[in-house]
């Protein structure tokens, strides 16, 4: 069974300000993030519960190339992306858009 994938509003901004970034950087770079968040959110849809919990609730997936977790939350059959934070933030805003 695969789980909904439900992408918040902050975590497409979060992803679009990225993917500029990494492309004003190099070429390129901004398209291997996606393909790295692309490749988390299909483990996601497939296995959610596998990543660790930060609260109660919420669990994070740690990037492997790029500096970013992926914030979220199981709701039934759904996995709420609520956002994709860049680590050098305060980590508390981690928790300010669920």
């Amino acid at each position: 069974m695969l789980y909904k994938l439900e992408i918040h509003p902050g975590a497409e901004d979060d992803v679009d300000i990225a993917y500029h970034w990494y492309e004003d950087q190099l070429s390129g770079l901004g398209e291997t993030f996606l393909i790295e968040l692309e490749g988390y959110y299909r483990k996601l849809e497939q296995n959610p519960e596998v990543h660790s919990k930060i609260s109660r609730r919420l669990r994070q997936v740690i990037f492997t190339r790029f500096p970013y977790v992926l914030v979220y939350e199981i709701i039934k059959f759904e996995v709420h992306v609520y956002s994709v934070f860049h680590t050098s933030r305060n980590p508390k805003e981690k928790f300010k858009r669920k």
